[in-house]
């Protein structure tokens, strides 16, 4: 890794990419990410997003947040990969609760927007915060506006201008403009679209139609259902569900209900509808399990179990409060 690293940069791409194989195929997470981002950028091989899609992956199941911040947007911007903003949001969150500000942000722009998750202003407000206070311009300035109009929470001109002061300072042209022209912040601001996104944020679509109403869960099980039974349930794949259908079914998850996180992790153990994580399988049917739903509290353990060790400390980062 530390040859790939210096080869890198002094711009031999080839040692470079050759060492960073050697060390991503022994499964050093650090190598991956540093693999996919070469295939991503053409550098020292053709540009194979595809590629990219797959190194990421593995790094990202090793809990590296920049792996999941790189691997949400690929998702998001359908590069590699069908256009997914359902699961873009997932990756996008996990980055975002290891205090990547980039990945922070981004999951705010998507709840402010309800794209991939279920609007919501709070969690937007929350996050964007979260983004604001590692320095991110963009997130201040979206912040400022949104505690101008009221937006996810109370109104507050005052600490809404000291955002807007903030953004500013980092360079922030929308903020610098607002301060020099002294006027109020619009009706409708649109607080989470920074008008030149950082290359590394996602440029977010307006509005979608708003999702299809939500499909029954398709994992039910009596409450006196023993482990051999619940486990046989779960290890049937389950039906494929349409984009719409699995981004109404990670909001409901996201939300709190038991059994649409349930139905996520059986989603995500088999990879259907979304890409196979055994972590990602794990953490929500532990949220489940935490929720009060009787199914996953038997196969909750049964599925850390099936962890690596690393996997194991990606998936108490994302449970983390």
């Amino acid at each position: 890794m530390e040859e790939g690293l210096a080869a890198y940069r002094a711009g031999n791409f080839q040692v470079a990419l050759r060492e960073f194989r050697a060390a991503a195929e022994q499964g050093d997470g650090t190598a991956q990410v540093s693999l996919g981002v070469m295939y991503l950028r053409g550098e020292g091989v053709p540009e194979d997003p595809a590629l990219a899609l797959h190194w990421l992956q593995l790094a990202a199941e090793q809990g590296l947040a920049p792996a999941q911040h790189s691997l949400a947007l690929l998702y998001f911007e359908g590069r590699g990969v069908a256009r997914n903003s359902a699961v873009a949001a997932n990756y996008f969150e996990s980055a975002a609760l290891q205090g990547l500000a980039d990945a922070q942000f981004n999951l705010a722009v998507l709840y402010s927007r309800g794209d991939g998750v279920r609007q919501d202003e709070v969690l937007a407000r929350f996050w964007h915060a979260k983004a604001a206070q590692q320095g991110l311009g963009d997130a201040q300035f979206a912040l400022s506006q949104m505690l101008a109009q009221g937006q996810g929470g109370p109104a507050d001109p005052l600490e809404a201008a000291a955002w807007l002061r903030k953004a500013a300072a980092t360079g922030n042209r929308r903020a610098i403009e607002m301060l020099s022209e002294q006027s109020p912040p619009p009706a409708h601001p649109a607080a989470a679209v920074p008008s030149q996104p950082l290359p590394t944020q996602a440029r977010v679509p307006p509005p979608a139609t708003p999702p299809p109403p939500p499909p029954a869960s398709a994992v039910s099980a009596p409450k006196d259902v023993g482990p051999g039974q619940a486990q046989a349930l779960f290890e049937r794949p389950p039906s494929p569900l349409s984009a719409a259908h699995f981004r109404d079914l990670q909001g409901n998850a996201a939300a709190g209900d038991a059994d649409a996180q349930l139905q996520l992790a059986w989603h995500y153990l088999h990879g259907v509808s979304a890409p196979r994580s055994p972590v990602r399988s794990y953490v929500w049917a532990e949220r489940s399990a935490r929720n009060g739903n009787a199914t996953a509290r038997l196969l909750a353990p049964r599925l850390q179990k099936r962890l690596t060790h690393r996997q194991r400390g990606a998936a108490r980062s994302m449970l983390a409060p």
